[in-house]
């Protein structure tokens, strides 16, 4: 797929479904993927000790990194790992966030 066709489907849907959010006194929109409990291996036994979220933005809007933090709907969410890049057109960063 061309660059400028992801780029154009990429801002369409966040666009259509991101939500309004601040990463410092940047605004940009961001994209919830998924909520995930996070683990402690306990000899081959996973537990859950606490909730983690997905949260995806555009390289062009942000670059967060581990620390950094997104306010979406009043709630502060800190970024808990290195963002990752994971798209094929490299156009939006994912980020594992914790709310604070």
């Amino acid at each position: 797929m061309r660059k400028d066709l992801s780029a154009e489907v990429v801002n369409a849907e966040f666009e259509e479904l991101g939500s309004e959010a601040l990463y410092g006194p940047q605004a940009c929109l961001v994209l919830w993927a998924r909520d995930e409990d996070e683990g402690i291996d306990f000899g081959g036994a996973s537990r859950p000790v606490g909730r983690s979220s997905l949260l995806k933005v555009r390289v062009s809007e942000v670059t967060p990194i581990q620390g950094g933090t997104f306010e979406v709907d009043g709630q502060s969410h800190k970024v808990i790992a290195k963002p990752l890049i994971k798209d094929r057109a490299r156009l939006v960063w994912t980020c594992q966030v914790q709310p604070v």
